[in-house]
């Protein structure tokens, strides 16, 4: 691999989230004969990136198996460098200026993951970010193989088999970012105004003014101003989910990483579009278990080890794409190093296809690992997980908001009786609990429903491609995987750690 890289000027974005860590972690053990190794980062300018990439971005234990000596040599020279950007500053090219010179390869990695996103502020990044990057390139005089990570949802995984050279989705041709924008940006005016209407403000004071009376706020002018703002904003997911919904996509992540992919396809003539489905904890490096934060699968499971999911949309023999996020990084990696010979390449780095995963089997490694290692509610008392019923999405948010609504009205009875606070708190601790399970039903059932493969042919074919060591130095091939090992001794011990830990 180093010789593959050797000479090589890389680009990254996106260095200072989960995958673009373990990316640059990955590039630091196996890109030693690398010619640079910027990272572009958000700050006000090249002083302030440099400082947040060393106290922010590799302090991280993202890069423990990193040697320090190597890492202190590379920065010291200057080989790896931060390199100050906004990708959602239209004057991209004029910021970076000469950090944009002679690129040979950009990683692009930054993106906004969520699937409750407002469509303008998803487009604005993960859509017309990328082609910021690609415009500022061009500008600058590089021609880089472009790396672009984007999502397995991004092809129509409403089909049995999702191909990774399939450009004929159904909503393709139809992705116009300008129009998405522009239908997006009404939403938000309508939303504003409506969110400001006599009626709706009182609405919000009432609320407010109840919370500071129970002690739950301090402030009801901030509290009614916050309460108004989330409000606007969960108006424009769910008409951007809606939207993205009536376009073949899920929600407005995959349909904005599918208006990415398509742009990119059309400007650059030297692409790679990596596939991922769901990220989680590495298998190995860093270290077995390594996560940020809690992924996509990672709150359903600990709702359904608190008790509070019950009800999962879909069936038990639906698969479930699970991929650990070292491997992503091991195949962005060698994707970078191993070039195509055609103009565009597609890699799904997917497990379906080769070792599939079914919702029944996680819930069954779910349920094995917290009956013997339960999570304690409040009191200390451990809480025993039962069976997961599957179902269709509309029974299981009957379910939940009916438990939702009754919690809500408990709590407000015992409060109104002046009975002990503790029952209250723990009333509306449980009412709270199911309200995200209302949440993540409506966010996630559009994933669980799916019973698709992902078809992973050229990943295979990159990593045949590869050397006999770097195949072994960088594995990303599913069938790997032992799902019992992972989930119950590596992934599933990690997210409880990190639910106690709050």
């Amino acid at each position: 691999m180093k010789e593959r890289l050797a000479g090589a000027s890389i680009l990254l974005t996106g260095g200072s989230g989960f995958l673009g860590k373990a990316v640059l972690a990955t590039l630091l053990e196996h890109g030693a004969d690398l010619r640079r190794l910027a990272v572009l980062l958000r700050a006000a300018d090249t002083d302030a990136a440099q400082r947040r990439l060393r106290e922010e971005v590799l302090a991280n234990d993202a890069f423990s198996a990193v040697s320090e000596t190597s890492m202190r040599e590379a920065l010291d020279s200057g080989r790896l460098c931060a390199v100050a950007g906004d990708l959602e500053a239209d004057n991209l090219a004029e910021r970076v200026g000469d950090g944009l010179r002679g690129v040979d390869i950009v990683i692009h990695c930054a993106a906004s993951v969520s699937f409750e996103e407002a469509l303008d502020d998803a487009v604005g990044i993960n859509v017309l970010g990328p082609a910021r990057l690609f415009d500022g390139l061009t500008a600058a005089g590089s021609t880089p193989h472009f790396v672009h990570v984007s999502t397995a949802y991004a092809g129509d995984s409403r089909r049995d088999t999702v191909l990774e050279d399939d450009a004929r989705h159904s909503g393709a041709a139809s992705l116009d970012p300008a129009r998405m924008l522009a239908v997006a940006s009404e939403w938000r005016d309508l939303a504003v105004q409506e969110s400001s209407q006599a009626k709706q403000e009182r609405e919000f004071r009432r609320v407010a003014e109840r919370e500071v009376a129970h002690g739950r706020a301090k402030d009801a002018v901030a509290r009614a101003e916050e309460l108004r703002q989330r409000w606007v904003h969960e108006r424009l997911a769910r008409e951007g989910g809606r939207y993205a919904i009536a376009a073949g996509w899920p929600d407005t992540y995959a349909l904005t990483k599918a208006a990415a992919e398509r742009l990119l396809a059309e400007r650059s003539r030297h692409t790679t579009i990596m596939r991922p489905s769901i990220i989680e904890s590495a298998l190995r490096t860093p270290r077995p278990g390594w996560l940020e934060g809690l992924k996509v699968a990672d709150p359903l499971i600990l709702a359904y080890a608190a008790g509070g999911l019950t009800h999962l949309p879909g069936r038990a023999e639906n698969r479930i794409d699970i991929v650990p996020v070292d491997h992503v990084a091991n195949a962005c990696v060698a994707a970078a190093a191993y070039p195509p010979s055609e103009p565009l390449r597609t890699v799904a780095i997917t497990s379906t296809a080769e070792n599939p995963l079914t919702l029944g089997g996680l819930a069954e490694h779910v349920k094995a690992h917290f009956s013997r290692e339960p999570l304690h509610a409040r009191d200390g008392t451990a809480i025993k997980i039962g069976d997961l019923k599957f179902v269709d999405r509309r029974s299981a948010l009957r379910h939940t908001i009916r438990r939702e609504r009754l919690l809500g009205l408990a709590a407000e009875a015992v409060a109104f009786a002046h009975l002990p606070v503790s029952a209250e708190k723990a009333l509306r601790r449980n009412r709270a609990l199911a309200a995200r399970v209302t949440r993540m039903v409506k966010i996630y059932g559009a994933y669980t429903e799916l019973n698709c493969a992902f078809d992973n042919r050229n990943a295979h074919a990159l990593a045949r491609a590869l050397t006999p060591a770097d195949r072994a130095a960088l594995p990303f091939e599913a069938a790997e995987i032992d799902w019992t090992e992972y989930l119950q001794r590596i992934h599933l011990p990690q997210v409880h750690r990190m639910a106690e830990q709050g």
